[in-house]
């Protein structure tokens, strides 16, 4: 009897453990994604310029259906936007040569899951970027003039995106975010990676 009572009682330690561990799994799961963002740098009186990034994340949930993430990109990709303004004076034509040179943001992410294979959430926290710019100016009676420049900013973000699930462990995902909206800039991203939970 007495070895029936400590069979019994290590069956329910060990249901117990599993339960506690599945259970811890659900909030404790930690992840990591890498992916490429092609960015959007947008103004009311600017040409777009379109330069890329490689953009890291780690996240962690805090509750099945709320993670905590930090993110930091770094620039691949440059890309310049010209623009020509006619004056009293001819044609006078600008270009910019703009690249990120790095990104960081802290966000809190709302998910739920469809189905076991597809996820969908919201992000919304704080980004601060700086690019490299250089410009070059070209008028008529005046030649070339150059100059290059650095800037750093930051803002509330905002995005949302999906997961797509091909094994328990590992997605692919999909997300587009409102970095940040300064002095009429607006800095949007479109991001394809792959993510790992561990």
């Amino acid at each position: 009897m007495k070895k029936i009572a400590i069979a019994a009682a290590s069956a329910l330690l060990v249901l117990g453990t599993a339960h506690a561990q599945q259970a811890g799994g659900a909030l404790s799961g930690g992840y990591v994604e890498l992916g490429y963002t092609q960015l959007k740098l947008s103004g009311e009186n600017a040409a777009d310029a379109k330069p890329g990034a490689i953009r890291g994340i780690v996240g962690w949930d805090v509750h099945p259906n709320v993670a905590l993430e930090g993110m930091l990109a770094f620039g691949v990709k440059d890309d310049s936007a010209t623009e020509t303004i006619d004056t009293v004076v001819g044609p006078v034509t600008g270009t910019a040569e703009i690249k990120l040179k790095n990104a960081y943001g802290i966000y809190v992410k709302p998910k739920f899951d469809v189905t076991d294979a597809v996820q969908v959430y919201g992000r919304v926290g704080y980004t601060h970027a700086k690019f490299d710019a250089s410009a070059s100016v070209t008028a008529p009676g005046l030649g070339t003039v150059s100059a290059s420049d650095s800037d750093s900013d930051g803002g509330a973000s905002f995005g949302l995106g999906a997961n797509f699930r091909f094994t328990p462990n590992a997605h692919v995902g999909i997300d587009y975010m409102r970095y940040f909206k300064r002095d009429g800039v607006n800095v949007n991203g479109l991001t394809v990676g792959l993510g790992y939970r561990f």
